[in-house]
């Protein structure tokens, strides 16, 4: 009875739950009792995987010619997959994984954006790890699996089998993002073989590593951050280097993305989505800030109709905050305006550069002022309280 409740309906991922679902490929008739009962158990253990990521239910998938009705039928899997692939934050094969593999080959983007992907066999005996086993979580999502089903997972990463921590799940874990991603394989491999780097971390913001040695290598940062170091060697070891500013890309640097920065945005009523997106990357280039950095936007509650400003946040990827103007108005700043205090019945506030401190917390400091573009938006940006 328990189970027909939970898998009886087929469900898809809605605006409300992005990233929140398994998609379960079921490619045997004989699966379909293994894939309600991963369903069944993921309802009841959910995976996490860091703050606001993770899997509760799972959606199912089956051959039209032994579709039940508790799945959603498929004529040609490749087809499907094209539709499917980015539609969930994970998946999971029940077959061959030759099958998985040609079907999501030309799906295939980079590691840092691909979902993870795991293959079972049809009596649940093992539990691959396929696909982003450690940016996306698919390691430790293959380990909940297993525990989940009693099975055995299989993890081929090095590092994972060598029981240190990779760099790139450190960073994750930490909510770091890293820039050049072509470097990231060699700095992990000289790290598992047992070589010494350098980082530069003067926002003390990653995690210690073994192999990992914080250096004062160079003072400066914004785009001359190298500062008089010298450029390394063709065959110098690679250098790793972590900070909200953005860094000029320099061969065998390994940039990483510290997310402390907050936007802050007003805007006037319709505002084109170009000329918000223009605005920003103008703002940022002329400060020097690294895109990748910013951690969220926000701005007044009266403007989350903006589509626009939605927009912004999806091309973007962030998290959009809102706030009432009341609370805007209690939130000291340097340019507040009486208008806006006017049109809300408040006392003066600055809605870009409030909600930008607002967003980042207890202890934030105004990076950017108020910044005005083509007399449409406003936008500031705020570091996240308690950080350098």
């Amino acid at each position: 009875m328990r189970q027909e409740q939970c898998v009886s309906k087929p469900c898809l991922p809605t605006a409300d739950d992005p990233g929140q679902m398994l998609a379960i490929y079921v490619l045997h008739a004989g699966a379909l009792p293994l894939a309600r009962r991963l369903a069944l158990e993921l309802a009841g253990r959910p995976w996490r995987h860091g703050p606001g990521h993770g899997l509760s239910r799972a959606c199912l998938y089956a051959p039209a010619r032994f579709c039940p009705q508790d799945a959603l039928p498929f004529a040609s899997l490749s087809a499907l997959m094209a539709q499917s692939y980015a539609r969930f934050a994970a998946h999971a094969f029940l077959g061959a994984a030759g099958i998985a593999v040609r079907c999501l080959a030309p799906l295939l983007r980079h590691k840092s954006v691909d979902a993870p992907v795991l293959v079972l066999d049809t009596a649940g005996r093992f539990v691959i790890s396929l696909l982003s086993g450690h940016w996306g979580g698919g390691n430790a999502l293959a380990r909940h699996v297993a525990i989940l089903l009693k099975s055995t997972p299989v993890i081929t990463t090095a590092s994972d089998n060598e029981g240190q921590a990779a760099l790139d799940l450190s960073l994750r874990m930490a909510g770091l993002r890293p820039l050049d991603w072509q470097l990231l394989p060699r700095v992990q491999g000289l790290l598992l073989e047992g070589k010494h780097l350098a980082l530069w971390d003067p926002c003390q913001a990653v995690p210690d590593q073994p192999g990992l040695l914080r250096t004062p290598l160079w003072e400066k940062t914004g785009e001359d951050w190298p500062g008089s170091c010298p450029a390394p060697g063709r065959d110098a070891l690679p250098l790793l280097a972590a900070h909200w500013r953005r860094l000029a890309p320099m061969a065998h640097v390994l940039r990483i993305a510290v997310p402390w920065l907050f936007l802050g945005i007003g805007c006037r009523r319709n505002v084109p989505s170009n000329v918000m997106l223009c605005a920003t990357q103008t703002l940022l280039h002329r400060h020097g800030l690294e895109p990748l950095a910013l951690a969220g936007l926000a701005t007044v509650d009266a403007k989350m109709h903006e589509p626009a400003v939605h927009n912004l946040a999806e091309t973007l990827g962030l998290k959009l905050f809102a706030f009432s103007p009341d609370k805007l108005a209690r939130c000291p700043v340097p340019h507040p305006s009486k208008a806006a205090g006017r049109r809300f019945g408040c006392a003066p506030f600055s809605v870009c550069e409030g909600a930008a401190l607002l967003a980042a917390g207890e202890g934030a400091r105004l990076l950017v002022a108020k910044s005005v573009f083509q007399g449409m938006v406003t936008l500031a940006v705020a570091l996240a309280g308690g950080q350098s």
